[in-house]
C-alpha cells in the first residue's frame, strides 16, 4: 500500500472520525506498544501443553482443583 493510498482513504472518512485517526497514528509513531500477552500461561499457570490430547485435558482440569 502506498502514502497516496492511504492518505485518499483518510480523506474519504468522515470528519467525526479524523480525531480517532489522528490519535491512532501519534500512538504508532510513539512507538508506545501494549506488551504481549503471555497467551494460555496466563490462565494454565504451570500447565505444560505438550504431548498427549487427552493428558493435556486431564492438566487443564488438575489446574482449576
Amino acid at each position: 500500500m502506498s502514502y497516496d493510498a492511504v492518505v485518499e482513504q483518510v480523506r474519504s472518512v468522515p470528519e467525526e472520525y479524523l480525531d480517532d485517526i489522528s490519535r491512532y497514528i501519534k500512538n504508532l509513531m510513539s512507538g508506545k506498544r501494549k506488551k504481549k500477552s503471555p497467551g494460555l500461561r496466563e490462565f494454565y499457570g504451570a500447565l505444560k501443553i505438550e504431548g498427549d490430547p487427552l493428558e493435556i485435558q486431564k492438566q487443564m482440569r488438575d489446574e482449576w482443583d
